[in-house]
């Protein structure tokens, strides 16, 4: 028997601790490679921007990637990872036609577009769902944000893996 115990997210509310939370640093701005984890589906809506059509605040799908990058192992002792790997998640914003479906038109959902041939899955006549990219190894290109003088690592892009 094991004295690992489950984490009990009831008991954690009033759990103390004298441990600090410390930030890691990011990862270095480069090209890494990842692969594709999960993938998410979720619903968006503006905190400000109007819709001007109705009036209300604009809302939307987003398809979220979960990706799991290789960080090289010097990368993750550089930076205090335990495991030689980190997950990001990436935000597809989805464009939706007037009947409610994806878009395909040229010009139209650009990013999933980019997901799509970075997964080799961009090719007329075959069956394409997005579930079909979970699993699939992407080149990911990472940059960083600056937010209150602290810098976060961002996925600037994805590409096929060569």
């Amino acid at each position: 028997m094991s004295d690992v115990q489950q984490f009990d997210p009831t008991a954690f509310l009033t759990m103390p601790t004298t441990e600090e939370s410390v930030k890691r640093p990011p990862i270095a701005a480069g090209d890494y490679f990842a692969v594709i984890k999960e993938l998410k589906s979720e619903t968006w809506q503006s905190k400000d921007k109007v819709d001007p059509g109705t009036g209300r605040l604009k809302s939307g799908i987003k398809l979220v990637p979960v990706l799991a990058l290789d960080v090289p192992q010097a990368e993750a002792t550089r930076v205090g990872l335990v495991q030689p790997t980190l997950e990001l998640t990436d935000s597809i914003m989805l464009e939706l036609n007037s009947a409610g479906a994806i878009d395909y038109s040229p010009g139209k959902n650009g990013a999933l577009r980019r997901y799509r041939d970075a997964t080799d899955l961009n090719k007329k006549g075959e069956t394409f769902f997005p579930q079909l990219m979970v699993g699939k190894m992407v080149k990911v290109k990472i940059g960083h944000r600056e937010y209150n003088g602290d810098l976060f690592e961002q996925i600037d892009g994805v590409s096929l893996p060569r």
